[in-house]
């Protein structure tokens, strides 16, 4: 483990088939191809109980395995992406998730060289050090993050970034994924963070994030975005008696 928090966190259903759930797909595509209409929202919401597919849709939006994944194009619009695991605290840690995603950004061919140039400016250099996000990860986040991506010229279509199980943190209680109140103006959670920044995301991103719809907390965080909820019990339940004959 790097001492930057700097391993990406994959998704662990990466690899595995993806089985109808084509209009999930194709409702994303089209939510990030309305992004940067005026007035639409932030980003996309998923939510199910668990084991409804929710992963499984983030993970086919970034590493398709089906047709249909292929087929709708989402893949090479993928800016970054972080997946959140109940079992890894590590995942669960704002100041790596910040840390991990400007690694995945500084290396993107979707963006401009000047995006890794003013990471390398007096102004954002030292927030990329592991204490001051430890710290600070709003200012990390703020200054490495959004406002380099708010300078950005538009690319020509929008990109879209996943953030998976947003509430694999809560109730975690003490450890470093914790979703309990931080220090005044402060985020002590992923979702908090995303949550608190979503009017500073650039109108050529879309942000797709996924929770458990029990969760009433966190899904209220993100009220404003898309929703994708509820059908993904019919889904699953199809899939059980699809697989159940074969």
């Amino acid at each position: 483990l790097s001492d930057r928090g700097e391993e990406q966190h994959t998704s662990l259903l990466r690899g595995r088939r993806f089985y109808c759930r084509e209009w999930a797909l194709e409702k994303l595509r089209r939510c990030l191809e309305a992004r940067s209409t005026p007035g639409r929202p932030p980003g996309v919401l998923v939510t199910g109980g668990p084991g409804t597919g929710k992963t499984a849709l983030c993970t086919e939006a970034v590493w398709p395995t089906s047709d249909a994944g292929l087929g709708v194009g989402l893949a090479p619009r993928c800016l970054g992406f972080h997946f959140c695991q109940q079992e890894d605290g590590r995942s669960m840690a704002v100041w790596r998730f910040v840390l991990g995603l400007v690694d995945q950004l500084r290396v993107s061919p979707l963006l401009p060289l000047g995006y890794r140039d003013t990471l390398d400016t007096p102004l954002v250099a030292p927030t990329l050090e592991p204490l001051h996000c430890q710290r600070d990860p709003d200012d990390t986040f703020k200054r490495a993050v959004l406002l380099p991506l708010l300078g950005l010229p538009p690319p020509e279509q929008p990109l879209f970034l996943v953030v998976d199980s947003l509430d694999s943190g809560c109730g975690y209680g003490a450890s470093e994924g914790s979703c309990s109140a931080g220090a005044p103006g402060r985020n002590s959670s992923i979702s908090e963070l995303l949550s608190s920044h979503q009017h500073l995301f650039p109108s050529w991103l879309l942000l797709v994030c996924s929770v458990r719809r029990q969760n009433k907390a966190v899904c209220k965080m993100f009220s404003g975005m898309s929703g994708l909820s509820q059908v993904f019990h019919c889904i699953f339940y199809t899939n059980i008696v699809k697989t159940s004959k074969l």
